[in-house]
Parts: C-alpha cells; sequence; structure tokens
C-alpha cells in the first residue's frame, strides 16, 4: 500500500460550496433590504419630517461625511477634470434627488414604483434631441404599450392621485435621463480622470449648496426652527435611516452586481417594487383594489419585458457580426480585434457606485 501524499489536499467540495451559496444569499438580501428601504424611510422621513428640499441635503451632507472617512480613495487626474464634472453633474444630480423627494411628499409609494415604468419613454424622446441612438423593435413598443396601460389602470383606482406628485415623478424622470447622459459622456465619450468615490464627493458637496438655497427659497427655512424643535425618537430615527441606507445601497448594489448576472439583478429589482408596494398598502392604506393591482403589475412585468426585449435587440447585431466570415486582408479589410469593438450601450447605462 503507498504512504499518505506530502502534496496538498483538494479542498472538500461541501466546505467550499455552502460558503459561497451563504454569500449569495447574505448579499440578495442586504441588496433587497437596502433598495426597498430606500424608498420606505424616504417616504416616512418626508412624511415625519415635512421637508423634502432639507432631507434630501442632510442626506447629501452625511455621504460627504462618509466618503471624507476614506479619504486615499479620493483621487483625480487634473483640475480641469474636476471643473468639468462640478460644473455639470451635480446640478442634475440635485434636480433628480431633489424632485425625487418632492415626488415622495405628494405621491404614494405605490405611484411612484408604478409610473417611473414609464421612464423608457422620456428617455427615448431626451435621447432623440441629443442624437443619442436608440434601439426600438415591435417587442419594446409592446412592451412600452403594457406599461403604459398598466400605469393607467393603477393611476385609475389611485386613492391618493396627486397633480403635483405626477408632475414631480416626470420631472424626476427627466433630470435622471439628463444626468444619465452627462455621466455617459463624462464617463465614455469624453472620460474624466476621477475615482468613484471622487465623483460621489463633487456630486454631494458641490450639490449640497443649491439644494439648500432651493430650500430656502421653497419657504423650507423658516420652518427649520419648529420642525427639528419638536422632532421626536421615531422621525429622527426615520431620517437616519434614510441617511445610511443611502450609503448601503451603493455598496450592496456594487456587491451583488459583481455575483449574478444582469438578468437576475433585475429580476431581484423588480421584486423590491412589489415589497414598497405592499408595504404602502399596508403601512399608508394606499389602493389595493383588484385594478390597482392588476395595473402595478402589468407595468412591473412590462418593465422587465421591455429590459429583456432591448438587451436582445442590443445583442442581435452583435451575434450576427460574430457569425459572419471575417474578411479577407488582402482585400484591404482588416478582422475586428476584440479591444476594438464598442461598448454596450446597457453597459454604458449602469448606476454609477463606488469601488
Amino acid at each position: 500500500a503507498s504512504g499518505p501524499s506530502n502534496g496538498p489536499r483538494p479542498p472538500r467540495r461541501g466546505r467550499t460550496m455552502v460558503p459561497a451559496r451563504l454569500n449569495l444569499v447574505v448579499s440578495i438580501v442586504a441588496y433587497m433590504c437596502a433598495s426597498a428601504g430606500m424608498s420606505i424611510f424616504n417616504k416616512l422621513a418626508v412624511v415625519h419630517l415635512p421637508l423634502p428640499l432639507t432631507i434630501v441635503a442632510i442626506q447629501m451632507a452625511f455621504t460627504v461625511g462618509t466618503i471624507l472617512l476614506n479619504p486615499k480613495s479620493i483621487t483625480f487626474g487634473s483640475w480641469q477634470d474636476v471643473r468639468r464634472w462640478g460644473l455639470t453633474v451635480p446640478a442634475l444630480f440635485v434636480g433628480m434627488l431633489a424632485s425625487s423627494m418632492i415626488a415622495m411628499k405628494f405621491s404614494s409609494l405605490g405611484t411612484i414604483v408604478v409610473c417611473r415604468n414609464v421612464a423608457p419613454i422620456p428617455t427615448m424622446l431626451i435621447e432623440g434631441m441629443f442624437r443619442v441612438p436608440f434601439v426600438l423593435t415591435g417587442h419594446t413598443v409592446g412592451a412600452l404599450l403594457v406599461i403604459v396601460g398598466g400605469v393607467a389602470a393603477y393611476e385609475y383606482d389611485d386613492l391618493a392621485f396627486s397633480v403635483a406628485g405626477i408632475v414631480s415623478i416626470l420631472i424626476n424622470m427627466t433630470f435622471a435621463v439628463l444626468e444619465r447622459l452627462m455621466q455617459r459622456h463624462l464617463m465614455a465619450n469624453q472620460p474624466v480622470d476621477l475615482s468613484k468615490p471622487m465623483m460621489m464627493l463633487l456630486n454631494n458637496g458641490v450639490g449640497m449648496l443649491p439644494c439648500l438655497l432651493l430650500a430656502v427659497i421653497a419657504g423650507e427655512a423658516p420652518r427649520w426652527g419648529p420642525a427639528f424643535g419638536s422632532l421626536d425618537s421615531r422621525a429622527a430615527l426615520f431620517l437616519v435611516a434614510s441617511c445610511v441606507n443611502g450609503v448601503c445601497i451603493s455598496y450592496t448594489g456594487l456587491r451583488l452586481q459583481q455575483m449574478v448576472a444582469a438578468t437576475t439583478f433585475m429580476v431581484i429589482t423588480n421584486v423590491n417594487k412589489f415589497a414598497v408596494i405592499l408595504f404602502g398598502i399596508l403601512a399608508f392604506g394606499e389602493a389595493a383594489t383588484p385594478l390597482s393591482l392588476v395595473g402595478c403589475t402589468a407595468a412591473i412585468l412590462g418593465g422587465v419585458y421591455y429590459a429583456e426585449a432591448r438587451k436582445r435587440a442590443v445583442d442581435e447585431p452583435h451575434k450576427q457580426s460574430l457569425s459572419a466570415p471575417p474578411t479577407p486582408l488582402g482585400n484591404g479589410g482588416a478582422e475586428r480585434s476584440d479591444d476594438e469593438e464598442e461598448d454596450d450601450p446597457e453597459d454604458s447605462e449602469a448606476p454609477m457606485l463606488p469601488k
């Protein structure tokens, strides 16, 4: 019989698979809690402290303080890059966050979640104005019709319908698209040399001042004393939770995106939408009629349908080019290398998360 081997023993499958699966489960649960909590805690914060612009400014200040805890992560190539980013993106970033919080004040959670599914429509309109190419197929058009029908059905039975809320949601989607286009321009077309924490620091640090100015213009400043003077422990807890949650969702989102496929990530995100709507029904007595439930389900599933249809439409030309025979070099052509492939439009629309 041969003696024991002196080489390293291979790891047992059970010992390696269990921690990996546990890590995945923990990452999914953490992201779902942070993602759903973002909408829920923002809504709770603005209900107990009806100063939406002031809340946004506090959240931005909290983010700045968190980033400064790790100063080594704040790097940039040149002051010109800092100016290019700081003079453009933060203003759009403030508009996006401020309009979102105002929508929280005037609209139900269900209305916000459902109506945001029509975001592809203003996205296409704005991208068309800036001559950004977009994909439009029979499947994407069908998905948009499903979304619009679902939103209309939900809003028909919405108990808390508000014109101000709908306008705020539309403004929010417009700012979100413009901010995404500007970020794409500065990160892909004419890239700046800034670390992700530096981008976040500029967005929140530079944006905090105009946000406070908007709060003063909106008449929130005279209410600061009475509002914060009567702030109870529950309202303070919701405010702090909204601040912490804003930082957590960036970390958990990045962690999960590195572990699962894009389709899986999208499914988890849409499951969260149902969780937020359910919380609104149970906590705030929002619309829960059969028509409203069918409408919100159609709008959310239509969003999943649209994302998948657009991904297939974008991937199809790449598959056809890969299956086509290479052009002979003798005819003046050159076979395209992997390094020369264009960026996927879907990848350029990925949310900006810190490293």
